[in-house]
């Protein structure tokens, strides 16, 4: 195999969308826009003319040491490619990454595997998916019979669905309720976050919605990225109104009606919180994992550091 370490402003953006989107297992997160709007720096390791990539996003925060980890709102990353994902590939793209990287920990997408005879630590990460080719009747009949229950009392409910829902509204909403318990949520994490959705929706590559109650309050909204045959669930979030009213729920059932009997997957997007993973797993989600995989080559005087 010929493969390249090429420097992010040698890569030929085209070329590379080009090749991630003809993957054999091409995500939203691997597009050159992607990327460019949830990390500051990254480079890549690309195979040939552009058949194979795999992105290398870095930054220098260990006492000026390069280190590759994963960036916020990118859940799956590593090797795209229009060849067969062979160990064998997998293993050479790995073996690759320049030592100049001397502490990786990273995330690799669900169609990737690594040897278990790897110098890096493997980890494997729980997402819940649920196909969508059925009809609606077929897709209900697997739901749990509590989920069932939370939305007849929700259906007595006097909830709306709407699509009129600006990213500021949206991402003020995560902010107010999910984000402010999430340690690593800075002011940086939600303009990237308003980056991604205007950019999706630009591309017609996502769509946000969202379920008010009986007074026209937001209870609960989402933020859904697109393609690949996936469906994203990016951004859920929901007041203690909307939990109250299990408007949640309701907004997932809406969406999996709309779209029952099409060749999609509703990706979930996590979770490894058990309750969270149960909520995923009512509506008859099957745990498709991935992989996160660590190296710490750092001196030993700072290695205990990132144990």
């Amino acid at each position: 195999m010929n493969l390249r370490y090429i420097k992010h402003d040698d890569i030929d953006r085209k070329k590379w969308d080009s090749c991630v989107h003809f993957s054999l297992n091409g995500n939203p997160y691997g597009y050159t826009w992607y990327l460019n709007n949830v990390c500051e720096e990254w480079d890549a390791i690309v195979e040939g003319d552009y058949e194979s990539v795999f992105p290398l996003v870095w930054n220098t925060r260990l006492a000026g040491y390069k280190r590759l980890f994963q960036p916020q709102f990118c859940q799956q990353l590593g090797l795209f490619s229009t060849h067969v994902l062979s160990a064998k590939r997998m293993e050479a793209f790995l073996e690759a990454i320049p030592s100049e990287f001397r502490y990786i920990d990273i995330y690799l997408n669900e169609r990737n595997t690594v040897n278990a005879d790897s110098d890096f630590e493997i980890f494997q990460r729980p997402n819940y998916q649920l196909p969508l080719a059925d009809d609606y009747d077929n897709i209900r009949k697997k739901y749990s019979t509590n989920l069932k229950r939370n939305l007849k009392k929700a259906a007595q409910n006097q909830l709306t669905f709407t699509t009129s829902i600006k990213p500021e509204t949206l991402v003020e909403l995560f902010r107010t309720h999910q984000g402010a318990k999430i340690a690593d949520m800075t002011d940086a994490s939600y303009h990237t976050l308003h980056r991604i959705i205007y950019n999706a929706l630009h591309r017609g590559m996502g769509f946000i919605t969202g379920i008010q109650d009986e007074k026209g309050e937001l209870c609960a909204a989402a933020f859904f990225l697109s393609g690949h045959g996936k469906i994203i669930n990016l951004l859920p979030s929901s007041s203690p109104r909307g939990k109250e009213l299990s408007a949640m729920h309701i907004l997932l059932d809406v969406l999996i009606r709309n779209n029952a009997g099409r060749p999609v997957t509703l990706d979930f997007e996590g979770s490894a919180i058990p309750s969270i993973a149960r909520f995923y797993q009512s509506f008859g989600a099957q745990n498709v994992p991935y992989y996160r995989i660590k190296r710490n080559n750092l001196p030993f005087w700072l290695k205990w550091v990132k144990k």
